[in-house]
């Protein structure tokens, strides 16, 4: 049961291109926003291997229990890294991803997005979550 004050946006989480695929396509549906966390999957001691996503991630989720709307989504997709270094990989040459940097967060089919050390600004990500398309 929630708290008075307590968000509940509907999180997701995705370990490869096509359950981010498919998962996309059935949320689209519900015509809310889609707001996506692109980050380096984690290794043995529970921490990923992307430095700037191990800075980047309290901040995001931070944010999305504050700042995101509570009828959104709200998608965490880990990228192993032998994939991500593969210059060929769909995340990298889909047009709608289009990913350069780990960390990406970015609104699903918006031009929302930060790359890199933004994923680190608090202020940045909350404008992010309250900006509307």
């Amino acid at each position: 049961m929630l708290k008075a004050g307590q968000r509940m946006v509907k999180r997701h989480f995705v370990k490869n291109f096509d359950e981010f695929e498919k998962l996309v396509v059935e949320l689209e549906k519900d015509k809310v926003p889609i707001n996506v966390f692109f980050t380096g999957d984690k290794n043995e001691l529970g921490e990923s291997w992307c430095p700037y996503c191990v800075r980047a991630k309290p901040v995001v989720e931070k944010v999305v229990e504050t700042t995101a709307p509570e009828d959104s989504h709200f998608i965490m997709c880990e990228i192993d890294r032998p994939f991500w270094k593969n210059l060929e990989n769909p995340f990298r040459k889909d047009p709608r991803t289009h990913l350069v940097f780990l960390p990406t967060l970015m609104r699903w089919k918006a031009a929302q997005r930060l790359d890199g050390s933004q994923v680190e600004n608090a202020d940045l990500v909350a404008m992010l979550f309250e900006d509307e398309d």
